[in-house]
């Protein structure tokens, strides 16, 4: 069973364990990274995210990031491939060994809110 725990930012880690486990300091920081890293990968890429979002997962490997999956669309499917595609070239250093295995679930871009707010 699948628990996730909710990191700083709307960030996810999710473990595939049957207890709760605890992130520490080091998994914080890789996931903050990994997050930023993204961000400056799809920022450099000229991807206007129009109010959308995409959330993708990756699948932390012992040298950084492996696969990547869109996991809840935009909208538009050019934006989520094109997301998907900045995501896998973005630099993402060696994550600590207990987030080797586990995946990461990102949102990307800026979701639009029924705030009603201009």
């Amino acid at each position: 069973m699948n628990r996730f725990i909710s990191l700083a930012g709307g960030l996810l880690i999710a473990a595939s364990t049957a207890t709760l486990a605890l992130a520490s300091p080091a998994a914080d920081a890789w996931v903050a990274k990994t997050k930023a890293s993204l961000d400056a990968q799809v920022a450099s890429q000229g991807l206007a995210d129009d109010g959308r979002s995409v959330r993708i997962r990756v699948k932390v490997a012992p040298d950084g990031a492996g696969g990547v999956t869109i996991v809840e669309s935009s909208g538009s499917a050019d934006y989520d491939a094109a997301v998907k595609a900045a995501a896998r070239k973005a630099d993402v250093s060696r994550p600590p060994a207990e987030l080797v295995g586990r995946t990461v679930t990102f949102t990307l871009g800026q979701p639009t809110t029924a705030s009603g707010a201009p």
